[in-house]
């Protein structure tokens, strides 16, 4: 598979992180009276601030090893957190969904033998169970002219949904 080429603001933060990945960890500061002097482990001399350079200039210089250190701890839990937080299902982008056809399903489940039962026991549906009387019996339970109000009228749905629930439940028993 081919990988993007890397841009060039990746390549140094890259050798950035590789620098500070092959220092030392542990930084300090002396000073001998005049000079102040930016120490690695073991007490070794790294940068030496002589007297009279800019105040802001020579605590950017002493502190910048700890700096990048923690600028780089702190990128790298944000881009753990946030692959983390890529792929955790909640985060996928989702396929935009069609509405529901519950016209359309109501429609199969009229011709479903055992929705013609659970009508029959449950609803008052009189034999011979056929399509035409299970329409009108559920255009009367549902209170519908017609099984396209379940497409657009919300409240019509929702009465829909909890005979389909009704109906679920009736065939688990």
């Amino acid at each position: 598979m081919n990988q993007p080429e890397i841009s060039p603001q990746q390549k140094r933060f890259d050798a950035i992180r590789n620098r500070v990945d092959l220092a030392s960890r542990e930084w300090g500061v002396r000073s001998d009276g005049s000079t102040l002097c930016l120490t690695a482990v073991g007490d070794e001399v790294i940068a030496t601030i002589v007297a009279g350079a800019p105040f802001a200039d020579s605590e950017m210089v002493l502190n910048a090893p700890a700096d990048l250190i923690w600028l780089l701890d702190a990128y790298r839990t944000l881009a753990n957190r946030y692959r983390e937080l890529r792929a955790s299902p909640a985060h996928r982008p989702q396929p935009e969904q069609k509405p529901k056809d519950f016209a359309a399903e109501c429609a199969m489940k009229c011709g479903e033998p055992a929705f013609k039962k659970f009508l029959e026991e449950r609803h008052g549906l009189e034999r011979p169970l056929t399509d035409d009387r299970v329409v009108t019996k559920l255009r009367s339970i549902l209170a519908i002219r017609s099984r396209a109000e379940l497409n657009t009228d919300p409240a019509a749905s929702a009465r829909w949904q909890n005979l389909r629930a009704d109906f679920d439940a009736w065939r688990r028993r």
